[in-house]
């Protein structure tokens, strides 16, 4: 396997790439490969704030006001908050494997496979597009979900229902948590989460309109 001593782009790059191309030997390679932390936690930070990046260009096309506030509080520190669940998430992945069903797992491997398997949420950078917008960054979501599961399954011997079950707990407390960070007229969580408050301010200028 590919062993690297220090952060290497073009490998970076062309991992990627094969992602892209839906080749998920890549998990094999970088769960055991203890250069690959750094490019992990790379992909997951760049993945989520472009997540993050998404939403708040959605904001900008759809003419809402604030963005300027919006880009400091979804983007920014939503993405931060995003990226300290995901952490969480990993962590809780670890657990559930190890201590609910004593299945094997190394911390190190699932930090490893499961940056790399955020690399989807990079999908949501093109939410901005019209009409597509909620579907390209539901997308987003699904692939990050279904990506870990794939990035989990290649780290333990658990078999297949039981990483489900790990990738789905982590995955709903990063979901539902960032959910809590979203209200009627703040969005404190990045990309698609922004849509709950878009609509609402939607229906307020609406009713606004409707008035005069």
């Amino acid at each position: 396997m590919m062993q690297q001593t220090s952060f290497d782009p073009n490998a970076l790059t062309m991992r990627l790439r094969r992602l892209a191309s839906l080749d998920t030997t890549v998990f094999d390679e970088v769960r055991s490969d203890g250069g690959s932390t750094v490019p992990a936690i790379v992909v997951a930070v760049v993945s989520t704030f472009l997540f993050g990046l998404g939403g708040w260009l959605w904001w900008l096309f759809a003419d809402l006001p604030d963005s300027g506030d919006v880009f400091v509080k979804s983007m920014i520190l939503g993405s931060i908050f995003s990226l300290i669940l995901w952490a969480v998430a990993v962590a809780l992945t670890y657990v559930m494997l190890t201590t609910v069903f004593r299945a094997r797992a190394d911390i190190n491997e699932l930090i490893r496979v499961m940056g790399f398997a955020a690399a989807p949420l990079a999908l949501g950078v093109l939410m901005f597009i019209p009409e597509l917008e909620f579907g390209i960054a539901l997308t987003a979501v699904a692939l990050f979900f279904g990506a870990n599961v794939i990035a989990i399954q290649s780290v333990t011997d658990a078999v297949a229902g039981k990483v489900l079950a790990a990738a789905g707990v982590g995955f709903l407390v990063w979901a539902v948590v960032l959910g809590f960070f979203v209200g009627d007229e703040n969005a404190y969580a990045p990309g698609i989460f922004v849509f709950d408050t878009g609509v609402e301010i939607m229906k307020a200028i609406g009713e606004i309109n409707s008035f005069f």
